[in-house]
Formats: structure tokens, C-alpha cells, sequence
């Protein structure tokens, strides 16, 4: 009776494949963007000396210039773009080119998992490379649908093994948590979830579960020993502070970090949108649910979120407040289905799905420095499976392709004005060295993401924040800043100089949408930014400014 699916089967794979890969090829041109920058200073790091990754300077944020500390990643991505660099180059194109593979190798991985845990083809898998919080990061050069194709894998690993207990398959969902470590330390919470997996779905544990654990454990152990032996600590000791520091548990900030969880959650996924509307729409045991859900969201982005800390550039206007309030109810809406008496009774995959989504909210709520949208990503896997396991939730396949004819063109939306965003600074820098020519006098830069990678391939430099030390700039030097993308406060060093302005434009596009842009309040990749993932505004990309000095005020005594 399974010969006949194989070639439905076959042919579920091509299609996943190519939603995974095809749609992304228009924007494979994107400017290095975010934290690329860092990843690629770790590869060319590793091209000169390949055993001492993090051995370099880089003025990148107020922790240091040292990149072992103020870099919280681990290597894996850098490693793999410095032997593409090697074998191909290293244009913006490629580069991104180089990124494809990885998304196709989570989607087919998801199918997998789905196939075995819902029943279903390729629907959920279609439905996870739809969301915005995947479509937009797999445009980029960052870290999160890397370890959540390690994640994937390891999970479709750990299945495969429980249906032959006796293959190697526990090995190779213990290798594939060891390489999810080892592309983000967030990745460490693939050995304890496919650890419990193995308790939850084996006959017999004791072996897969040292099979599954092993690999992980002595691979970051060896990991943490060589990093202590080259600077001094284990690398991945540094992400301590990140979990603890910068006024974490101050009430105002701590709420707004808790609170901001559902409605990014909601936001950066859409599909616990159009849940929370069917299940009003329906009538039945979740509209009451749904009616609590967009209580509490209105209370959340009315009481919270505008008064909390960090406190944001402009006011939550109607636009954003609304687009909160339903991602906050949406959110809390599936996590009330989900917990429902009723599966928590379930098998033994489900617990193994709510442990797996409880554990990624934990993790945004209590532990992450901050809320953005590769959180969302990382809980859509375990809610899009609950949901095709829920017959209450589960969407035909009439409403499914609805749900996609919608998600996909905005999500294609947002990753071109992500694409027209991060193209704004490697356009700048190239007008600003035109601008400047031959003429004399040293370039400096306040700011940093694509802006610092381009500037610096000009020949400029940063100016550096007092406690890192001086930055002398003479009468006749160059000063390029941005509005949106300066993390290091050099106002101080800044005062003692006084700028004539030379040039500045305005970036602006037509697509009416923004994904982080402090000025729309919206933050993809940071909450910090924005009071939602993105938003809906016609607000500048960004104004980008070029100054020269023109007097040198009295200068501080070097002995303060």
C-alpha cells in the first residue's frame, strides 16, 4: 500500500524544495546587512589563522573591541562562508548565494518531521517558509535558519531512530545538536529537547539516549576547553551577561521584554493571526478564548509596551498598537489551545511539541537579552505541528492555501523592504567615496551594521566611544553618519568638534512596509527598536549625512 504515495511523496519533496529556494533567488544581490558584518570578519579571521577564530579587533559595540567577547556566536557559519570565500569569492551575490542550501536543507528537513508527526505533506512545511519571521532571515547572512535546520534535522534524526531503535540514527540527531551549538548557542537546547524526545518516544532508552547526548556534550566540552585554553574562558561563558545584565529584572523593562514575547510571536508569523480568526469566527469552545486573548492584547500595547524600558524613538501609533494587540491575542490564543486539559493528556509526540514550543518561550521571555522575530521562528516548527495534530485547529486545504496566497506576497514584501534597507548603506558608502575623491583629509563613520562594512572597505574608520578611548579628528577630516543604525554613543568625542555639512539624502522606497527602522517603531530584530516586527509606513529607509570639520574645540586633558 506505500508504493503507490512514493511518487506523491517524490513529488511533495520537489515542491518544498522549490518554495524553499526559488523565491529567495531574487534577493540573493541584498547588501550585508545586521550582524553579517561580524560573521564575515570571523571568516577572513579564520582564512589567515583557521585555529584562532575570534583573534582580532572590531569596533562593534560598548562591551569591547575584542571580538572573543563581544561576539556571543559560535563559529560554525563563519567556518562554512570562509570556505566559500576560498572556492568562490566573495561578492554580496555569492555570499548570499552560499545561504540557499541552508534553507533548503531545513524545509525538507521539516517535511520530514511532518510526515511522521501530522500526518500531513508538504502544508506545514509550505506553511513555515511562508512566515515572514523565515522568508526575511533566510535573506540574510545571520545565524537562526542555520540552527534551525541543525534542530530540524536532529528531530527528523531522532524520529527516524524511533521507528528502528537499533540504527544509527540517535548518532546522528546527537550530531546534528552538536552542529546546532556550534552555529548559535541558543542551539544548546537541541540536547535536552531530543534527549527528552528519546524518553518520551522510545521503547528503550538508556543507549539512544547516550547515542543522542553524547555527541553534543563532548563536541562543546572540547569546544568550551579550547576556547578557555585560547582566551582565557570558555567562549559560549560570555552569554552569561546577556542573561542577566543591562537592568534585566528592572520592572519597566522586564515586563516589556515579557509582554513584547506574544506579540512577536503573533506578529512575526501571521499564521496564529488567522487561527485567532478562524476560531472567533467559528463559535465554538475558542471564542472565549479568542475574546480574552485581544482583551489582554489591548491592555498589553495600552499599558505595557509604550511606558516600558527601552524606551522607543516615537509613541505607538493606531497602526502599530492594532497589528500588537492581534499578534499579543493571536498568541495567547494558540498557547490556550494548546494547553488545553484535554492534549496535555496526549501522546507521547505531543508533550514532546509542547516542551519543545514551552521551551523556546521560556527562553524569549526570561533568558534572550531581547524580543525579535528569529524567536518566533524558532517556536513556529512545534506550533505548526500542534496545530495539524489538532483537529479544532487544523486547516483544510482550501483554507490553508488561502492562508498562503496571503502570507507569501507579504513576506516577499518585507523581505524586499529588508532587501531596499540594507542596500541603503552599501549605496551610501559607494556615493559618499565618490563624494570625497581625492581630497584630502582622514574618514571617519558613526554607526555600524552594512553601514561600517561598506565605509571600511572606503578606507574609513570608526569613531570609537570614550571608554574605549579617543578618536583626534583634525580640521579637514570626513565624518559619515546615519540616523538608524549608531549602537555606540560617541556624543562625547563628538562635542569637541564643530561640522559643516557636505551632503546628505534622504533613502526612501516605494514599498510602503519597514522592518527595522527605529523612526516606524518597527524591530525584526530587536524589540529594542520597535514595538512590533514590522510595520506599515511610507517613513524614510534612512538619512544618511556626510559632514566635514571645520574647528577643533578644546580638547580634554588625555591625563582625565
Amino acid at each position: 500500500m506505500s508504493h503507490p504515495m512514493a511518487p506523491q511523496e517524490r513529488w511533495e519533496g520537489w515542491l518544498v524544495a522549490l518554495w524553499c529556494v526559488v523565491p529567495l533567488v531574487p534577493f540573493v544581490g541584498k547588501a550585508v546587512s545586521i550582524d553579517g558584518p561580524v560573521f564575515l570578519g570571523v571568516a577572513h579571521q579564520i582564512l589567515t589563522h583557521p585555529l584562532d577564530p575570534y583573534g582580532f579587533q572590531m569596533i562593534w559595540d560598548p562591551t569591547s573591541p575584542d571580538v572573543w567577547v563581544f561576539n556571543r556566536n559560535p563559529p560554525l557559519l563563519s567556518y562554512y562562508l570562509a570556505g566559500w570565500i576560498r572556492l568562490f569569492g566573495e561578492s554580496d551575490t555569492l555570499l548570499h548565494v552560499a545561504m540557499l542550501p541552508v534553507s533548503l536543507f531545513a524545509g525538507l528537513s521539516f517535511l520530514g518531521i511532518a510526515r511522521r508527526v501530522a500526518g500531513a505533506g508538504a502544508g506545514p512545511a509550505l506553511l513555515l517558509v511562508a512566515t515572514p519571521a523565515y522568508f526575511v532571515l533566510a535573506t540574510t547572512l545571520m545565524l537562526d535558519v542555520l540552527v534551525l535546520s541543525f534542530i530540524l534535522f536532529g528531530v527528523y534524526a531522532l524520529l527516524r531512530g524511533a521507528e528502528r531503535p537499533s540504527s544509527g540514527w540517535p548518532f546522528v540527531a546527537g550530531a546534528a545538536a552538536a552542529a546546532a551549538g556550534l552555529s548559535k548557542y541558543v542551539g544548546f537546547c537541541a540536547a535536552p529537547l531530543l534527549g527528552v524526545g528519546v524518553l518520551l518516544l522510545y521503547p528503550r532508552r538508556t543507549g539512544p539516549l547516550l547515542r543522542v547526548l553524547a555527541p553534543p556534550l563532548i563536541i562543546w566540552g572540547l569546544w568550551g576547553v579550547y576556547t578557555a585554553h585560547l582566551y582565557g574562558t570558555p567562549h559560549f561563558a560570555g552569554s552569561s551577561d546577556l542573561l542577566f545584565g543591562r537592568g534585566r529584572f528592572a520592572p519597566d523593562e522586564f515586563w516589556n521584554h515579557v509582554c513584547s514575547a506574544p506579540v512577536y510571536y503573533g506578529c512575526a508569523l501571521i499564521f496564529p493571526i488567522f487561527l485567532w480568526i478562524t476560531g472567533l469566527l467559528r463559535g465554538d469552545h475558542g471564542t472565549g478564548l479568542a475574546v480574552v486573548g485581544v482583551i489582554a492584547g489591548t491592555l498589553v500595547v495600552r499599558f505595557v509596551l509604550p511606558d516600558g524600558e527601552p524606551s522607543r524613538r516615537f509613541p505607538i501609533d493606531v497602526e502599530e498598537a492594532t497589528f500588537g494587540a492581534l499578534g499579543c491575542a493571536s498568541a495567547i490564543f494558540l498557547w490556550g489551545m494548546f494547553l488545553r486539559p484535554s492534549r496535555l493528556r496526549e501522546r507521547g509526540i505531543d508533550r514532546f511539541l509542547l516542551l519543545w514550543l514551552s521551551g523556546v518561550l521560556f527562553f524569549t521571555m526570561f533568558l534572550n537579552w531581547h524580543v525579535n522575530a528569529a524567536d518566533a521562528l524558532m517556536a513556529a516548527p512545534a506550533a505548526i505541528l500542534l496545530v495539524w495534530r489538532d483537529p479544532a485547529l487544523r486547516p483544510g486545504s482550501r483554507l490553508l492555501a488561502g492562508w498562503l496566497a496571503l502570507m507569501m506576497p507579504l513576506s516577499l514584501l518585507l523581505a524586499s523592504a529588508d532587501f531596499e534597507q540594507a542596500n541603503v548603506y552599501r549605496t551610501a558608502a559607494r556615493r559618499i567615496a565618490a563624494e570625497i575623491g581625492e581630497r584630502p583629509g582622514r574618514r571617519y563613520f558613526v554607526g555600524h551594521w552594512g553601514l561600517q562594512h561598506y565605509l571600511e572597505r572606503e578606507g574609513f574608520e570608526s569613531i570609537v566611544p570614550p571608554h574605549y578611548g579617543r578618536s583626534d579628528l583634525e580640521v579637514g577630516d570626513w565624518v559619515a553618519t546615519a540616523r538608524n543604525v549608531s549602537q555606540l554613543d560617541v556624543s562625547r568625542n563628538m562635542a569637541e568638534y564643530d561640522y559643516q555639512q557636505v551632503w546628505s539624502w534622504e533613502f526612501a522606497t516605494a514599498i510602503p512596509l519597514r522592518t527595522t527602522n527605529a523612526d516606524a517603531s518597527a524591530g525584526f530584530y530587536s524589540h529594542q527598536t520597535g514595538y512590533v516586527p514590522f510595520a506599515w509606513t511610507r517613513k524614510p529607509l534612512d538619512t544618511v549625512t556626510l559632514g566635514r570639520v571645520v574647528a577643533v574645540k578644546a580638547r580634554p586633558s588625555r591625563a582625565r
